[in-house]
């Protein structure tokens, strides 16, 4: 029974990292996929098929050489030889600012959600999560397993039925058959979810007890994430306006089903974000701190600048460093599908 609830405790844990704010508003989807029509789709599938293969990689080198921070994974990936200590630093660093980033980026999605749908001020809403973030990741480790446990299966199950709701619609996915722009966009956005799934992979490995726990965990992730992926595709279907001209385009499609469903789809954006924003807050903060006093410190540093950068807008961030950082984590990438 306990084996059972690790495995499922750990795939809520990937799940909940990569459907963040990004994923949930339907930002993410539609500026990597849905632009591309059914190429974005098939995209999207093979995208989340080679997240699936990253994530497996990690767990078994994680397991195999017995590591503990993201510093010995760089060890391994990079094997220590003397040329590559320069490039194992900067990529160290690379990996550390998209983690903060995006840690940014969830907290100007929360601040967007509050101020599209109930025309909060900013300032508000970026301090409400500034505090939450703050609180849980107090807690290291167990406060991120704790909020995905308790979060994701809410955000599962509503967006299953939102997925149900949409299948009632009549419109169809375009087909565009000349560009070739989604090959690239598959791979970036592998890459920089990569980046964030390495550091907080790595606690993982007192959840996995036997060789085949890591296994069933890519499996159950990449079926979650290609559902619900596939479930936002549905969703953007029901938007006949300039979806890029939407900060929350995902929002106004189920508003179009009634306020109820706005409101339920409001506690979809509002876990994802949470649970994404603690995940790469996590990460960076168990990178880059050398003792727990330096950790609270960090901690208290971060919550409050997060406060500033919410003000700069949610697409603006997630449309302009999301595909920069896709491009940096392919280093990272490659290196980690090299590792024997």
């Amino acid at each position: 029974m306990i084996k059972i609830l690790n495995i499922i405790t750990c795939t809520l844990v990937i799940v909940g990292t990569i459907i963040g704010a990004g994923f949930a508003s339907g930002r993410e989807i539609y500026t990597f996929f849905y632009i591309y029509g059914i190429n974005g789709l098939i995209g999207m599938i093979l995208s989340i098929f080679l997240i699936g293969y990253i994530i497996y990689k990690i767990l078994k080198i994680i397991k195999q050489y017995d590591i503990n921070n993201y510093k010995e994974l760089l060890d391994i990936i990079l094997k220590r030889e003397r040329k590559y200590i320069n490039y194992e630093r900067v990529l160290n660093f690379i990996i550390n600012i998209f983690l903060l980033t995006t840690f940014f980026i969830m907290c100007a999605g929360f601040s967007a959600y509050f101020y599209q749908e109930f025309g909060i001020n900013r300032i508000y809403s970026s301090i409400a999560i500034a505090i939450l973030s703050y609180i849980i990741l107090n807690k290291n480790i167990n406060g991120l397993f704790t909020i995905n446990s308790i979060l994701m299966p809410i955000v599962i199950i509503i967006l299953m039925m939102l997925g149900i709701k949409s299948l009632k619609t009549d419109n169809t996915i375009s087909l565009h058959i000349n560009n070739l722009s989604w090959i690239i966009k598959t791979i970036l956005y592998a890459s920089y979810n990569t980046i964030t799934l390495a550091s907080v992979l790595i606690p993982m490995k007192k959840y996995i007890k036997q060789n085949t726990d890591h296994i069933k965990i890519v499996v159950s992730s990449i079926i979650i994430i290609i559902l619900l992926g596939i479930i936002m595709f549905l969703l953007l279907l029901n938007i006949n306006t300039d979806i890029s001209k939407i900060e929350l385009p995902a929002v106004y499609a189920v508003s179009n089903f009634g306020k109820i469903y706005q409101y339920i789809y409001g506690i979809i954006i509002l876990g994802a974000i949470i649970t994404t924003a603690i995940s790469s807050a996590f990460g960076f903060l168990n990178n880059v701190s050398e003792n727990h006093e330096q950790y609270i410190l960090l901690n208290k540093l971060i919550c409050f600048i997060s406060v500033i950068v919410a003000m700069f807008g949610f697409s603006n961030l997630v449309n302009s460093l999301y595909p920069l950082f896709g491009i940096l984590g392919i280093i990272q990438l490659i290196l980690i599908i090299k590792c024997k």
